[in-house]
């Protein structure tokens, strides 16, 4: 169960980082090219990434406890 709250919340915390990334790409590229730039489907990407991520680094904290 652990694992899988985890999981839950790798997704929703990297697609909201992926938003955020997102934007800013576009704001520097707004401001050095200007015309908007940005990294299509950015926020999925993320929130896979995180998905696996945050339940390995949840695990390995609890070990070294």
């Amino acid at each position: 169960m652990r694992i899988f709250i985890a999981t839950i919340v790798g997704l929703v915390g990297g697609f909201v980082l992926g938003i955020a990334l997102s934007s800013f790409i576009g704001i520097i590229g707004m401001l050095v090219f200007q015309e908007p730039m940005g990294i299509k489907y950015l926020s999925y990407f993320t929130a896979i990434i995180c998905a696996v991520v945050v339940p390995i680094m949840d695990r390995k904290s609890r070990e070294v406890r």
